[in-house]
């Protein structure tokens, strides 16, 4: 079992990838708008990610390497950079102790970025670690064999804004990110920084963002004491209007057969697979292709862990939009059982080793479907546990809407 290292002072923060660009700022904002194409064109091109194909593969290899020495692994706790950039990356993985960043240790792919940008852009291909001062050289070792920038950006405090009275007030643990010319760990590990009274571009406790969040709830007015009070979230329901499915009369079998085999979901998929190499690194045990007619067809992809082992990993692929548009629950009960059921073609070590990836993408901020993101959120947590499967990480889009002309298009 592979478990994260609880963050301890001292720790090395070191950040593995490519330099910062401005790419990705206000990201996460921009995949969350709530309709596309009412925002500035600046804010969205910034937002725009851009990937490098090649520091994912170096970056990737560094990873492997660490891994790939057992007990030796030097990596303590990882995390990859998403939405927020370093701002959110970074206090996170820090949690529950505090750290500080310098500024100053960060490469940059353009000399002009601020530090705002630096803070918050989502450049790709990122990855943020915690090791321990004496595996600094051996993970540099690495980079530079594999031609991956390896910086050291900080160190794990147990300051809190009061740690030098903590007979009197209890520490809370803070990320500090410093623009010092002098990156001197040493005033921030005693502690003798906060005398010195230098502001910083971020001094956050991270209880702040980090501690007991409000929660969103189903929920409309009140009354407390005879006065009208309003929940701090509102997720209002719209109700489903269903209609009775008529065709057109001039529509024959024929022309509603080619509508339907039209249909990405239906026809064939060899115009994507056919104009790929489908086996790269030899490992591709499970293509997309079966049978004497090399047909498109399998449920299950196969993906061996070596060479020379017959072990392996099983990936498959469930999603019911449609459904979810007459019944969010149903909807997900659904994508998991089709998921599951194209996954016992492959034979498994068992049902609790399986994960899953999340991917939710919904027009949540639209009138009534943040209460049915809410009711197949919920809906697919109770069959998942009941069938003893776990979801362990994922992706989220709500900026599932565009704006086109004074029509609003919604994805399903």
């Amino acid at each position: 079992m592979v478990q994260k290292v609880t963050p301890k002072k001292g720790m090395q923060v070191v950040k593995l990838g490519g330099p910062v660009y401005r790419i990705g700022v206000g990201g996460g904002a921009a995949s969350s708008v709530e309709v596309q194409g009412d925002n500035k064109a600046e804010l969205d091109f910034g937002a725009v990610q851009r990937g490098d194909a090649e520091m994912e593969q170096k970056l990737h290899r560094v990873i492997r390497a660490c891994l790939e020495r057992g007990a030796d692994n030097p990596i303590l706790s990882i995390h990859d950079q998403g939405a927020g950039g370093n701002g959110n990356v970074l206090k996170e993985l820090v949690e529950p102790a505090g750290a500080v960043i310098f500024s100053r240790r960060f490469p940059l792919g353009d000399p002009t970025i601020s530090t705002l940008e630096l803070w918050g852009a989502e450049y790709q291909e990122n990855d943020a670690m915690l090791c321990r001062p004496g595996d600094v050289p051996l993970i540099k070792q690495i980079g530079h064999r594999e031609r991956c920038p390896v910086n050291i950006v900080g160190v794990v405090l147990d300051n809190g804004k009061n740690a030098h009275h903590v007979d009197t007030m209890p520490i809370m643990p803070q990320v500090v990110l410093s623009e010092e010319e002098d990156d001197n760990e040493l005033k921030y590990l005693d502690g003798s920084y906060v005398k010195q009274g230098v502001r910083h571009p971020v001094d956050l406790e991270l209880e702040l963002v980090l501690g007991s969040m409000p929660q969103k709830i189903q929920a409309h007015r009140y009354y407390d004491d005879r006065i009208l009070c309003h929940q701090v979230f509102h997720l209002d329901r719209k109700p489903v209007i269903v209609t009775s499915l008529t065709l057109p009369a001039s529509l024959s079998v024929l022309q509603a057969l080619d509508l339907v085999l039209r249909l990405p979901s239906v026809s064939s998929k060899r115009y994507l697979t056919n104009k790929v190499d489908r086996c790269v690194t030899g490992l591709v045990a499970q293509q997309q292709c079966v049978g004497p007619l090399h047909t498109p067809l399998a449920d299950v992809a196969v993906t061996a862990l070596s060479h020379l082992s017959l072990e392996g990993v099983a990936t498959a692929i469930g999603e019911q939009p449609i459904k979810g548009l007459i019944d969010p629950a149903a909807g997900a009960r659904m994508t998991v059982a089709e998921s599951l059921s194209n996954l016992v073609f492959a034979t498994i070590s068992d049902l609790k080793d399986v994960k899953c990836s999340g991917n939710w993408m919904w027009a949540a901020k639209l009138p009534g479907e943040g209460a049915a993101l809410y009711d197949a959120c919920v809906a697919m947590c109770d069959v998942m546990s009941q069938l003893g499967v776990a979801v362990d990480g994922g992706k989220d889009s709500l900026s599932m809407a565009a704006r086109v002309g004074k029509d609003t298009i919604k994805a399903p």
